[in-house]
């Protein structure tokens, strides 16, 4: 099992379950995140900012393999990266390039507080980054990656709900997400 894909991870965990004897567990428990999913996409949105998210700072890396589907499904524009593809090295001038709306943090294996930590030491300071549309409108953000976004799993489908609120804050204010699992860096 290596999934790439939401759908792969779903199906991922029904085999798991049928493996472990566990089929009809696993089946209620994808059918529960398959609602949650459908709910956020079930959302029209005329509007589609455009995001790119960063799996690393220095040097930068765009995020792959699920997080552009995941992106989209919580109702953004993916930008830069490629879905079901691996992460892959970038330029700052990539992103000066498509000047984003939104940009979301989310290094491999961080959750929020080191995220943060990484930024300010990182890109803080820096001229040409502080330039970006989305650093002017305060709209970058880091999200707990170690539990939502950085691997395979259940949380991928709650990394998806925290994108929805991100992205879409008038839509899914309302939405309950776990404590920590996001905040606004600028």
């Amino acid at each position: 099992m290596d999934p790439h894909g939401v759908d792969e991870i779903l199906v991922s965990i029904r085999d798991i379950s049928k493996m472990i004897g566990k089929e009809k567990e696993g089946n209620d428990l994808v059918d529960s995140l398959s609602k949650r999913l459908g709910f956020v996409k079930s959302k029209t949105f005329e509007e589609r900012p455009k995001v790119v998210a960063i799996e690393w700072m220095d040097p930068f890396f765009t995020s792959g393999h699920w997080i552009p589907e995941m992106i989209e499904s919580a109702g953004g524009e993916n930008l830069i990266s490629t879905e079901k593809m691996p992460s892959r090295k970038m330029k700052l001038e990539e992103i000066q390039e498509v000047n984003p709306d939104i940009i979301v943090m989310m290094p491999c294996g961080f959750d929020v507080k080191r995220t943060i930590s990484e930024y300010n030491s990182v890109l803080a300071e820096n001229p040409d980054w502080n330039e970006l549309k989305a650093v002017k409108e305060n709209n970058v953000y880091a999200v707990d990656a170690n539990s939502y976004f950085s691997k395979p799993s259940l949380r991928t489908i709650t990394g998806i709900e925290v994108l929805a609120k991100i992205i879409h804050p008038d839509v899914f204010g309302d939405l309950q997400l776990p404590e920590d699992s996001f905040t606004k860096i600028s």
